[in-house]
């Protein structure tokens, strides 16, 4: 029997309107705004092309004599930097990891002196303690990615309830980090957070209803139409979102698994090579702080529906009039703005790889 893969629906709502505007001398001024849906979710986000000038406004350029008196002015007294890393960060207990930090090229794992979950460690990256985003090489993420997965592992042996894996990024202030070296925060849990649990539930839903796993379905449509599909680089498949949860939001999804801690080393490589593409994007763009998330889950009842899913945005640039990029549109209604429409993002990102 020939399975039919169910049709994904991209909503949008298109609104045009008119207002005297007094910087064209109270002339019409004419705006379209797109509202678009999240097709698993239902989310929405709001792009209008005029919002494009007003972001200069309060997203701006980087400021680089800031940037270099942050890092000068941070570097002497960073915990994760040469002998501090040893003196000032925690050790696990030697049953959950046997020497209580784990090394990984480059990485170094231990755990959150303040923790937000069972489970959660930090992971530096590079012993460097700043970077550009092209300096953010394929080797020094897969380093860290492998360090988490080297962790997972080990946890999830010791705590079979521990079913709930995200790796994460913040890098820089604007990212919320509080420190300005590079690293990841991870965090491994009995019960999936509130974002999780959303993709989880409704995932499972689809499948129910379709007969289908989404993730697969969305990947091949995506491919099929062309517009937001960037590449496919071994099992992973990288895409502009549709409905973006952030700025110039990217999606890279694994064909196959939900489980990060089953990727064999050849899936981490490849994502760790899209990442670095991916930033090497941002970077192109004039950014230089992002958030990411790698999304995981042991459970065999989820195969079915779910796939390991990274969702990579870049954040607000360093300027010395810091306005955080997020207010009540993101926090409250959990919408977001599309500055830069996904299907001209996905142009700008393809050729990348």
């Amino acid at each position: 029997m020939i399975q039919t893969m169910a049709r994904i629906l991209f909503e949008r709502y298109q609104a045009p309107l008119e207002i005297l505007n007094p910087l064209k001398g109270f002339s019409r001024d004419t705006h379209l705004i797109e509202i678009r849906k999240d097709p698993l979710l239902g989310d929405t986000s709001v792009y209008n092309p005029q919002q494009r000038e007003k972001v200069k406004t309060f997203f701006g350029r980087n400021d680089e004599d800031l940037i270099a008196q942050m890092v000068r002015e941070s570097a002497g007294k960073c915990l994760f930097c040469g002998d501090n890393v040893e003196q000032s960060t925690p050790r696990y207990p030697s049953e959950i990891v046997p020497e209580g930090r784990m090394r990984v090229g480059e990485a170094l794992l231990f755990p959150n002196l303040f923790p937000v979950a069972k489970y959660h460690a930090i992971i530096t990256v590079t012993k460097k303690h700043f970077l550009r985003l092209p300096e953010f090489t394929p080797e020094l993420i897969a380093d860290g990615l492998k360090a988490a997965q080297e962790f997972a592992r080990l946890v999830c042996a010791y705590d079979h309830e521990a079913a709930f894996v995200a790796v994460n990024a913040n890098y820089l202030f604007p990212a919320g980090a509080s420190l300005v070296h590079p690293h990841l925060q991870m965090i491994i849990s009995p019960m999936p957070y509130s974002y999780h649990a959303r993709l989880l539930k409704a995932a499972s839903e689809y499948r129910e209803g379709n007969g289908s796993c989404y993730y697969n379905d969305l990947i091949e449509t995506e491919r099929e139409k062309g517009e937001r599909y960037a590449a496919g680089r071994g099992a992973w498949h990288w895409l502009t979102a549709f409905s973006p949860l952030g700025m110039n939001e990217i999606t890279a999804i694994h064909e196959r698994s939900t489980d990060f801690c089953l990727l064999p080393g050849s899936d981490i490589d490849d994502l760790a090579y899209g990442i670095s593409k991916v930033l090497l994007l941002y970077d192109s763009l004039g950014h230089l702080s992002f958030n990411y998330s790698l999304l995981s889950v042991r459970n065999p009842v989820a195969q079915d529906s779910f796939r390991c899913l990274l969702r990579l945005v870049n954040r607000q640039n360093l300027s010395p009039n810091y306005r955080n990029d997020d207010f009540f549109l993101q926090k409250l209604l959990q919408s977001d703005f599309i500055i830069n429409l996904p299907e001209e993002l996905a142009l700008q990102l393809r050729p990348l790889f």
